[in-house]
């Protein structure tokens, strides 16, 4: 706690002594410019020594706090503070800071501070609906049905809240919104095999199989060795009573585990482990 009392009385000094300068220059316009400058200057160079240090650390809250000190208001800074809470699972807290830098993003019509916290919503919090919102929200104020959200298409994100909430048909309209908007933009969408896979999911939960495994296969198309759409089309055969058909799909399903859907921040929904593909080939043995 020291070094803390220590930073922040670095920075008062450091205002006041700007402030004095000021005061004896003459120039008032000019002085409340550089004012503003060295202060900005002192948020940077708070900003940047925090980097030193391990994201979940105290150190490297203090020197973010520090430089929210001066700038209160900077949205990136303080999105990466709340980084440093949710790695260290503390998510009530991390969830207070990254709330207010989407309201400072708001007013400053920052859209991608928004598209993290849905991003987060969707895959951290399973909070479908708020993720809805903020892509909704992100659509409002660029005017666009295409934005991205933290790496991804926001619409994609949307899709999976729709499929997460059982809103089928919302969810397919917003994978197809995608696929469409990246056509419009000259983007190859045969390769979006998690846009088709998804689709498949949602056709399936419906019953819908024979248009589900059309969804799988072209996933299939553009990754051959894509365990989840094999595994998927293993679990409608079976649905079928085509036992014969199920034990291949399972079995390629098996053979391709190490091509798993797999990301190094988050679980995707569905992804698939061994257990799952040899509970289903046992049950089907037994009955054969």
């Amino acid at each position: 706690m020291p070094v803390k009392f220590i930073i922040l009385a670095t920075l008062l000094f450091g205002t006041l002594l700007v402030q004095s300068c000021s005061n004896t220059e003459g120039d008032k316009t000019s002085n409340s410019k550089f004012d503003n400058e060295k202060k900005d200057s002192i948020a940077s160079r708070y900003h940047q020594t925090s980097n030193y240090f391990l994201q979940p650390s105290h150190m490297y809250r203090i020197y973010k706090d520090s430089a929210l000190q001066i700038q209160p208001k900077n949205v990136d800074i303080r999105q990466r503070l709340s980084y440093s809470y949710k790695k260290r699972g503390e998510h009530i807290k991390a969830m207070q800071v990254l709330n207010e830098a989407v309201n400072y993003g708001i007013e400053q019509n920052n859209t991608d501070v928004i598209g993290y916290r849905a991003w987060s919503l969707l895959y951290y919090y399973r909070d479908y609906q708020g993720a809805i919102n903020d892509i909704d929200l992100i659509e409002k104020m660029t005017g666009s049905l295409y934005n991205i959200c933290w790496g991804e298409p926001c619409g994609f994100q949307k899709g999976q809240a729709y499929y997460k909430l059982k809103r089928y048909n919302e969810a397919i309209k917003a994978f197809k919104q995608v696929n469409t908007e990246e056509i419009k933009r000259g983007f190859d969408v045969k390769d979006n095999i998690y846009i088709f896979y998804y689709m498949g999911r949602c056709y399936e939960e419906q019953k819908l199989y024979d248009t589900a495994i059309k969804y799988y296969n072209k996933a299939l198309n553009s990754y051959t060795t894509f365990p989840e759409a094999l595994f998927r089309i293993g679990k409608i055969y079976t649905k079928l009573s085509k036992d014969k058909e199920a034990i291949h799909y399972f079995n390629q399903a098996k053979e391709n585990i190490h091509y798993k859907m797999g990301e190094p921040y988050i679980e995707r929904f569905d992804e698939l482990f061994p257990y799952m593909v040899d509970h289903e080939l046992k049950k089907l043995i037994k009955i054969n």
